[in-house]
């Protein structure tokens, strides 16, 4: 059976952060400690595990602050798709940035 599961909240780039793409890199590093494969940067960060993929898209809104989507989609439950959803969620907001 064919899922997706997403959820999305406000993100603020931390005045560490130059850029997006340095959060973005990061989660790129982290997703594969997750059970993650295949996990690259492009306009999102993607990557793989099991029968899904999922992906972490950052949307402008102005300023310093950002959409923060988190998408998972594939073969298998939503309860799974919205376990590694949160997964995820939980992960990035650990991030820490000096």
């Amino acid at each position: 059976m064919a899922t997706l599961w997403w959820n999305w909240s406000q993100y603020t780039l931390s005045e560490a952060n130059e850029d997006i793409g340095e959060v973005m890199q990061a989660i790129a590093q982290k997703l594969p400690s997750l059970g993650y494969t295949g996990v690259r940067v492009a306009g999102d960060v993607h990557g793989f595990k099991g029968d899904f993929i999922l992906a972490v898209v950052y949307l402008h809104i102005g300023g310093r602050n950002f959409w923060q989507v988190i998408a998972c989609g594939g073969n298998g439950t939503v309860a799974a798709a919205q376990a590694d959803v949160n997964e995820v969620s939980q992960m990035i907001s650990k991030l820490a940035f000096l």
